[in-house]
């Protein structure tokens, strides 16, 4: 195993024969990597969460704890949906001061057969995922998940959002102040009409 670099933030140990891709899924960029060995299966996505042009007083990513856990919860139910095991459980989790989950899934014989960790840095949302229909290893999925580093050393957040009452605040005031530059535009136009045709009101000929 070496050490890999999946981007500036994050880094992982992979096999020298894991492979590398960058793909577009409904329009959203996925940058993942994946290996697999006779008894199992590694994969580590990176999905863009936000547009990188989202403009930040309108961003929905979270803002405090309760809205990144809510998000969370989203992600999850969304892979409740994807992943055809059931649902042991879902655990907090921390890394290097980084919040995340842990999933755990079982088969129909309540074995061990698929395991998910994620978190959310900045606009992205790194998910870890390790899956064994027949040889699951918990020894090696902790070594693998173990080996998963985030750089503290960078600019990393997990709190980039703006709450809901600020982004309504900011359309207000944007279609507020759009109002006023239209209503003086307007008055200008008609000023300029009055003064070419001579006029001193509008309710004269």
């Amino acid at each position: 195993m070496i050490s890999h670099k999946l981007d500036d933030l994050v880094s992982l140990d992979v096999p020298k024969n894991f492979v590398e891709s960058d793909t577009l899924v409904d329009g959203v960029k996925i940058h993942q990597i994946r290996f697999k060995t006779d008894t199992y299966n590694f994969i580590v996505q990176k999905v863009l969460f936000e547009n990188e042009d989202q403009k930040e007083s309108l961003s929905r990513l979270p803002y405090d704890y309760a809205s990144l856990i809510d998000e969370y919860n989203r992600v999850i139910a969304r892979m409740r949906y994807r992943i055809p095991y059931y649902l042991k459980s879902a655990t907090l989790v921390e890394k290097d001061g980084f919040t995340g989950y842990n999933l755990k899934f079982v088969n129909d014989l309540d074995t061990p057969t698929y395991e998910a960790e994620f978190y959310l840095l900045n606009k992205n949302l790194y998910t870890f995922f390790y899956a064994s229909d027949t040889q699951f290893n918990p020894d090696v999925k902790t070594e693998l998940f173990n080996s998963i580093k985030i750089d503290t050393t960078k600019d990393i957040s997990q709190y980039l959002g703006k709450p809901p009452k600020y982004r309504l605040g900011y359309v207000i005031a944007t279609y507020f102040f759009l109002s006023l530059s239209l209503i003086g535009v307007i008055i200008y136009t008609i000023k300029a009409y009055r003064k070419k045709r001579g006029k001193t009101s509008i309710f004269h000929e």
